[in-house]
């Protein structure tokens, strides 16, 4: 029967909401809770940590890591695995849908609470480290100046060019610069925009690189007008000709998010309060 089901659907595996596991923790005042499909990813459970009290002096600073743009406490990570429906000597993975959780924070100049500030505040720190003046070390900068890197690279090369008597890199530079970033780089994102979902106003963007059929969507909660809580969704595509379970999985992270509760102190749903809050 599942053999004819996975037929049918053009894929095996992926989140399954017929087997669920509840997940809470807590930050600070808040109740965090999701329903979440058990991962079919074989992993080395570590310990979870439950507790997160984001506030505390210090607290923040000494837990939070950088990933590429991104730095913020790490909550939770899970995975679903797409694969063929038969089974294939080359593993048949389609792809993966990863879900991660972090709680981020904002410079003073900003106020989380406020959706716009924060909606602006998700693209100019993704601008911010991408094009910034100063280059992380080769390895392990995490992508800081990239952009800027790639672009005095190409003007070098133009200027040695031109100083040959050979100007046409130079006369098409700027073009050279954006084809070179949109391919191979971290082009502009668009906008972030405010959506409501089942009672919760998400800022949400996307992250695509160049033609990259994988991306990366993420919902933006504010808990306070320092932090936010961001949910993101990576679709990691491994074979880009199957549609199916890019379809199931754009299904699946909106069930994932609509799930999401958050209370405050014992019985009062923070759904209740967001909007005095703002």
């Amino acid at each position: 029967m599942q053999l004819l089901r996975n037929w049918w659907q053009g894929f095996a595996g992926g989140p399954d909401f017929s087997n669920l596991h509840k997940l809470t923790f807590t930050l600070e005042e808040y109740r965090l809770e999701l329903m979440l499909p058990y991962s079919n990813i074989a992993s080395q459970e570590q310990p979870k940590q439950i507790n997160f009290p984001f506030r505390a002096q210090g607290w923040f600073e000494a837990n939070a890591e950088q990933d590429w743009h991104h730095y913020g406490v790490h909550v939770h990570t899970e995975g679903w695995c797409y694969l063929a429906p038969v089974v294939r000597f080359d593993g048949g993975e389609y792809g993966v849908l990863w879900l991660q959780l972090k709680i981020k924070k904002v410079p003073d100049t900003v106020n989380a609470l406020n959706r716009n500030e924060l909606a602006q505040h998700v693209t100019d720190e993704y601008d911010a480290h991408y094009n910034s003046e100063v280059i992380g070390p080769e390895g392990n900068g995490q992508g800081l100046g990239w952009n800027t890197q790639q672009k005095k690279k190409l003007e070098a090369e133009a200027e040695e060019a031109a100083s040959r008597g050979a100007t046409g890199r130079k006369d098409r530079l700027e073009e050279h610069i954006r084809l070179q970033i949109q391919n191979f780089g971290f082009p502009p994102l668009k906008p972030a925009q405010v959506v409501s979902m089942h009672g919760f106003d998400w800022v949400f963007y996307q992250e695509r690189r160049g033609e990259s059929i994988t991306r990366t969507d993420h919902y933006c909660l504010p808990l306070d007008k320092r932090h936010y809580l961001a949910l993101s969704f990576k679709h990691q595509v491994d074979v880009s000709s199957e549609k199916s379970w890019q379809q199931h999985a754009d299904k699946a992270q909106l069930t994932i998010v609509k799930s999401l509760r958050l209370h405050v102190g014992p019985d009062v749903e923070y759904v209740a309060v967001q909007h005095q809050q703002g």
